[in-house]
């Protein structure tokens, strides 16, 4: 029956089979090899040391390779084990043997009992070792019974005792445990230290594989030497010892590059039936939806990158694929990017909890294609000159997902450098100024036909009228009256009608604007457009000339004032600001 089990004749993984057995191989973790060498050189050994780390970057490995220094019978220079000795090879061999290393689980061995009789082995000395040393992994599982049991024995052991504890979660470890051990933090392997190892690897093991290969597995450990090792297992079982790119992408049923490039070569020429077609293709290829939404998350933040460095050296791609998103870049402007990626972050937020994730992914594929419109206000400023001239005949400025046309304003021209950002469409016409002029009433919105004028001066009477409105709805839904009760109702320089509202309650008070508006209109006797705004977002022309009153100069009709351009660009424009 042993003969069955002798592990010289069976297979062993390679995350097993070729774990570091020395210092030297250890990749990754020169500063904290170094410092345990120095150390045991030194003979200045702690009695309790925490590792902590990302998993599979060498935790439980280095504290192997600790044990194995401080108990070797026959250390080589460099204070590296000698894997030669009893006490070597049974630590090798997983700790099954070894009278004075015991290896010991967090998870399964938390409770007080189980520290209990730890302390009772921590009260006996080795028996033919040097040091009795104690390893527990993914400490943090302990009870706070545990620690409070351990404590003590950390505090002060006997000084034959090595505690090494190793954890993915140092910040789940209470501070008083913290505070006896020398704390170590393991950082995450590069994608090239996880392919010099796996080229090392297979090399050995006879293995053929492409650099494209090596790549792609590396990239997918995700900065975890085991998890690329089993990676690499798989893909050389798949692929009989002859690991190619193509043989992968059909194995992990991966999306590649280029999908993504065809992706964003929809959305660029609005082709929504050919998006949600292609989309449709690659789902019946079995494509996994939050796979190809992840990638599609990855695919905007190298375009972002990319375009915002100038060059492809932080995209974790193969040299390929970076000059791709280095030609590609042109396509999309950075604030169409940002945009983009936002709007993808926020569906990855929404996706797990959603019923109906496909239907999620096709609204998020069509509503790129709108945030493509999205421009700089400074690649504008021409094109709206024009249209304070005459020469453009209308656009459109989008809030949200709201569309909302207007005729071009004379403060056009004002829109310079006023730090908001706005989604604009122009349609450039060939007729003259006078005969834009004589159709920008017939292209006024209806509503605004019946609005009768009120003199500026008497924005004291308007408001007058606001509080005999206000005690109507009084009577009809008091929660309305409470949130718009210090409100108050004016006109800006354009003679629109605004009720000015607080910043805090605005988002409460737009959910009734048909109703104010309703209210006001039938107040009136005729239908009236009236717009909210924000105290923080508006200057009524009345505010502007009491401004100019009070220092006794007159307003210019062109000013500089950052306030006065922004309060333009929102009222006159439906500007919206990004932040």
């Amino acid at each position: 029956m042993a003969e069955l089990f002798n592990e010289s004749e069976g297979y062993t993984v390679t995350a097993r089979k070729w774990r570091p057995k020395s210092f030297e191989d250890v990749s990754s973790q020169e500063i904290i090899t170094k410092t345990l060498q120095n150390a045991i050189k030194t003979g200045k050994i702690s009695h309790a040391y925490l590792f902590s780390g990302p998993r599979g970057v060498g935790k439980t490995t280095v504290a192997r390779l600790l044990a194995k220094s401080l108990n070797c019978l026959k250390k080589k220079p460099g204070e590296e084990p000698c894997n030669d000795c009893d006490s070597c090879r049974e630590i090798n061999n997983d700790n099954r043997n070894h009278p004075d290393v015991f290896e010991i689980d967090g998870a399964s061995n938390r409770n007080i009992e189980d520290v209990r009789e730890l302390k009772e082995k921590v009260k006996y000395g080795p028996i033919r070792s040097k040091f009795k040393i104690f390893i527990i992994d993914e400490v943090h599982m302990l009870t706070g019974a545990s620690f409070n049991a351990l404590l003590k024995t950390l505090e002060e052991p006997p000084p034959y005792v090595v505690f090494i504890f190793a954890t993915t979660s140092p910040e789940k470890v209470p501070l008083t445990i913290l505070g006896r051990c020398q704390k170590f933090d393991f950082k995450r392997l590069t994608i090239d230290e996880i392919k010099s190892r796996l080229r090392h690897i297979a090399k050995e093991e006879k293995v053929k594989i492409d650099d494209d290969s090596l790549f792609f597995i590396a990239k997918k450990g995700d900065g975890s030497m085991r998890d690329s090792q089993g990676l690499f297992d798989m893909s050389a079982s798949y692929c009989d010892g002859n690991i190619t790119f193509e043989k992968l992408k059909s194995f992990f049923n991966l999306a590649e590059s280029d999908v993504y490039f065809n992706i964003t070569d929809f959305i660029r020429s609005k082709d929504g039936s050919g998006l949600l077609n292609y989309f449709d293709e690659l789902m019946n290829k079995g494509y996994d939806m939050q796979t190809f939404l992840d990638g599609l998350t990855e695919h905007f933040r190298n375009l972002l990158v990319c375009g915002s460095t100038g060059s492809s050296e932080l995209i974790l791609e193969s040299e390929n694929v970076k000059h791709k998103y280095t030609e590609y870049i042109s396509k999309f402007s950075q604030i169409e990017i940002i945009n983009s990626l936002k709007l993808i972050l926020q569906t990855e937020y929404t996706f797990k909890y959603s019923s109906n994730q496909r239907t999620l992914l096709e609204a998020l594929l069509i509503e790129l294609i709108k945030f493509t419109d999205t421009r700089d206000l400074s690649e504008i400023m021409e094109e709206l000159k024009e249209l304070k001239s005459g020469k453009g005949s209308h656009y459109t400025t989008k809030t949200g997902s709201e569309n909302i046309s207007a005729s071009p304003s004379s403060h056009s021209s004002a829109a310079v450098n006023s730090g908001v950002k706005i989604n604009y469409k122009s349609s450039v016409s060939t007729d003259s100024a006078n005969d834009h002029a004589g159709n920008s009433a017939a292209t006024a919105p209806k509503a605004m036909k019946d609005v009768p004028v009120v003199d500026l001066n008497s924005a004291g009477d308007l408001n007058g009228h606001w509080i005999t409105i206000k005690d109507q709805i009084k009577t009809e839904r008091k929660w309305v009256y409470s949130i718009i009760k210090d409100t108050t109702f004016e006109q800006d320089e354009k003679m629109n009608f605004l009720i000015r509202v607080d910043d805090s309650t605005y988002e409460l008070i737009d959910g009734y604007r048909d109703y104010l508006s309703g209210k006001i209109s039938k107040y009136f006797g005729q239908t009236l457009s009236v717009n909210l705004i924000k105290n923080s977002e508006f200057i009524s022309s009345t505010t502007l000339k009491e401004s100019a009153s009070s220092d006794g100069k007159t307003l210019p009709k062109e000013t500089d004032n950052f306030d006065k351009l922004r309060a333009i660009l929102i009222n006159d424009f439906n500007a919206k600001e990004v932040r």
